[in-house]
């Protein structure tokens, strides 16, 4: 099959699969105003699902939209379109071992450096999979296997949702959006290189090597390619699965210790990334971390890491100092540096941008904080709103994009963890203040 084939073929799919869910979202929109039921009664939306499983189906850059979704909160899509899309940042479907070995051959060149393999994958992602191994001298090994072929595919699966997004109404019609499209192409795109995240790897566990408490697989960089990223294998629970069983509410006792040192070390590494670090892992899927057997927090998964401009970290340490020690005035200065807001924007939205920083520092007012039901992210819902709309929906700048989904991401984290942290001196220290 030709490559102009295969994108046609999989363009259709996509569209069938976008084309489908909306068909069967009227659906049920009829049946339940006919029936009188709640949207909130459903649980599983049909239509929902059927976007899940579709959009896993497809991988690459189409299901990692569809993980991107999972993050939104509920003004933006509905709670049960988001729990069914949520699926997709831990529970993707594999790929059979009859269609992956194949590509394993042809990545290692001939080698078999593996004196066993799991056939069954031990995690799927948007990109690829992973197996567990154990080298010929006995190493235990994760072995990440990019699925062929999505590279190609980036620009017309983004062209596709764009197309559907516009023709629904979700995108507004006068807002430019090429920018923040292209931003999103050129990560996914990186995604996909793994010669680039082995780059990351390496900076990333020489920067934690001699931590107690924060482990960086090293990377086996003799079998190790452009389609084939081998590291050594960490005994742990992904946090996702760690906090289903020990985040808020449900913690033991003797477990609170341990739940806050994870808490602390999220937090504390999120501003070590933007305030020291000068990167920044930008995907926030609990699956990229690991509680280890030891108690500490191993990282994996680089590819969406972006370098960050000595510009953006100056303005984002002085909206730390606006929100922690300034007033309306200077919150307002910090944000139009970072172009978020502007001199021509309205009043409602200028207050509103004013409330979601006061919402959002909210952790670092206070020398010790609890994000045990603190709903934070709930009670920035109408005031987001609120900015958006009187924003008339502009998106940000495009540099902002990563950088806050993983902050968003990490807030949300913590609100699931459910742990008590001194907040307020880690990011004094990591801003230097």
């Amino acid at each position: 099959m030709s490559k102009d084939t295969s994108s046609r073929q999989r363009a259709l799919s996509l569209l069938r699969t976008l084309g489908s869910t909306a068909v069967r979202a009227g659906g049920e929109k009829i049946k339940r105003t006919l029936s009188g039921t709640s949207a909130e009664n459903l649980l599983h939306s049909g239509a929902a699902l059927r976007l899940a499983q579709g959009l896993d189906e497809l991988k690459g850059a189409a299901m990692k939209f569809g993980q991107m979704l999972s993050m939104a909160d509920d003004s933006v899509i509905p709670k049960q379109w988001r729990e069914a899309l949520a699926r997709l940042q831990s529970t993707a479907s594999p790929r059979p071992w009859l269609e992956i070995r194949p590509v394993i051959e042809s990545a290692l060149q001939g080698q078999w450096p593996f004196a066993e393999i799991n056939e069954h994958a031990m995690h799927a992602a948007s990109i690829g999979q992973v197996h567990k191994a154990r080298l010929k001298d006995g190493l235990n090994v994760a072995v990440k296997i990019r699925y062929p072929g999505l590279e190609n595919n980036v620009r017309s699966d983004l062209e596709n949702i764009r197309r559907v997004m516009t023709i629904a109404n979700v995108l507004p019609s006068g807002a430019n959006f090429d920018e923040l499209f292209a931003r999103v192409e050129s990560l996914f795109l990186q995604e996909m290189n793994f010669i680039e995240e082995q780059k990351f790897y390496s900076l990333y566990r020489e920067r934690f090597i001699d931590s107690k408490d924060i482990v960086v697989p090293r990377i086996i960089e003799e079998f190790s390619n452009n389609d084939i990223l081998i590291s050594e294998w960490i005994d742990g629970v992904n946090l996702k699965d760690w906090m289903s069983h020990h985040g808020a509410p449900q913690v033991s006792s003797d477990l609170e210790p341990l739940r806050d040192k994870i808490g602390t070390l999220m937090l504390d590494l999120l501003f070590f990334e933007i305030f020291e670090h000068g990167y920044i892992q930008s995907d926030p899927n609990p699956a990229n971390f690991l509680v280890t057997t030891d108690g500490r927090l191993c990282l994996l998964d680089f590819g969406a890491t972006e370098a960050l401009s000595e510009h953006l970290v100056a303005n984002y340490k002085q909206l730390t100092q606006a929100c922690l020690f300034g007033n309306k005035h200077d919150v307002l200065n910090a944000g139009k540096q970072m172009g978020v807001i502007r001199d021509s924007d309205p009043e409602s939205a200028q207050d509103a941008f004013v409330r979601m920083m006061a919402i959002t520092c909210e952790p670092f007012i206070h020398h010790v904080y609890s994000w045990k039901d603190c709903q934070l992210t709930r009670r920035l819902k109408d005031t987001v709103m609120t900015f958006a709309t009187s924003t008339r929906l502009r998106p940000p700048p495009a540099e902002l994009v990563f950088l806050n989904r993983r902050i968003l991401g990490t807030q949300m984290l913590l609100e699931n963890l459910g742990p008590t942290i001194r907040a307020r001196d880690i990011i004094l220290h990591r801003v230097g203040l």
